[in-house]
């Protein structure tokens, strides 16, 4: 929200540039592309047509948005064009190995206690489909963790053969919960997202709900069983 005010404030043209789509008004010129599995993509192009010259570390920056925002080339929306672009991107420079070591493979070792306090409170519903995991802000206290250290912990519940959908839920400082989603595509969780002011991707998405947990949980539970039901109508 600060940012919204710092650029209508600010009396420069702005460009947005997103995979998004977008009603904010933020920009003066948009240029959205939907069809993007990432932004960087779209910046990429836009480099490319207006000639400028793409460097190791902004190939390097690129690669980093394409590669986390399709789940490192997990998600469905991870097509021919991801492939191309990344191949183009590797040419110039940048180097997968490094980028995934450095994003990976060196977490902390309070991450590590603050994921087993998560995987504690694993459930699963709707036959397994649907699961759920918090944490509270005495796991972050007793974990010597960090909000930071909550980044992908959503996706390990994931490798469960039955999810389709799983929800992180974080207990924040002011009693608001934060909760992050995630779909293998059989539902949209962008909509259960938006339906609480949030947003993201049909399969990552994610929204800020009063709290206390118990409400939040419930909340977003009902969410994901419409849509399951809406499936099977």
């Amino acid at each position: 929200r600060e940012f919204d005010q710092y650029l209508k404030q600010n009396d420069k043209p702005v460009l947005v540039i997103d995979h998004h789509e977008t009603s904010d008004g933020l920009g003066d010129v948009e240029l959205i592309d939907t069809t993007a599995a990432a932004s960087a993509l779209i910046i990429f192009d836009l480099l490319k047509y207006a000639d400028w010259k793409v460097s190791q570390r902004i190939a390097q920056a690129l690669f980093v948005a394409v590669a986390t925002d399709t789940g490192w080339f997990q998600f469905s929306n991870t097509d021919s064009r991801v492939y191309r672009s990344c191949a183009e991107l590797i040419d110039i420079g940048a180097n997968p190995a490094e980028i995934y070591h450095n994003l990976y493979q060196k977490f902390s070792f309070e991450r590590f206690k603050l994921m087993a306090r998560m995987l504690d409170t694993l459930e699963l519903h709707l036959d397994g489909r649907f699961a759920t995991q918090h944490l509270l802000q005495q796991d972050f206290e007793q974990a010597g963790a960090t909000y930071k250290d909550t980044e992908n912990l959503i996706d390990e519940c994931r490798r469960i053969g039955t999810v389709e959908a799983a929800a992180l839920f974080v207990e924040l400082k002011d009693g608001r919960v934060r909760c992050s989603l995630r779909s293998t595509g059989a539902i949209d969780v962008r909509k259960i997202a938006q339906k609480f002011g949030g947003g993201g991707h049909k399969m990552a998405a994610g929204a800020h709900l009063p709290g206390p947990l118990e409400k939040a949980k419930e909340l977003i539970k009902t969410e994901v069983k419409k849509q399951f039901e809406q499936l099977e109508a």
